[in-house]
């Protein structure tokens, strides 16, 4: 008998853009590409998310994102 399982894979990518920084006031901006995959045999839905975001001091930032994302 196959065992149903949840199997899910997050990678995220980040850039740094300096076109929108202005490091003499402080200010670092990036983009992240985020990536989830199932490879399980049980299909997943994404129903909410939060970002866990930490900067170059140490400063920790909680981001919350709405369920109708799309």
């Amino acid at each position: 008998m196959n065992e149903r399982k949840y199997s899910l894979k997050i990678t995220v990518q980040t850039r740094y853009l300096p076109e929108q920084s202005k490091p003499e006031d402080g200010q670092y901006s990036f983009a992240y590409t985020i990536n989830i995959t199932n490879s399980g045999n049980v299909p997943a839905q994404v129903i909410s998310r939060h970002w866990i975001i930490t900067d170059g001091n140490g400063k920790v930032v909680i981001t919350a994102v709405a369920r109708d994302w799309r």
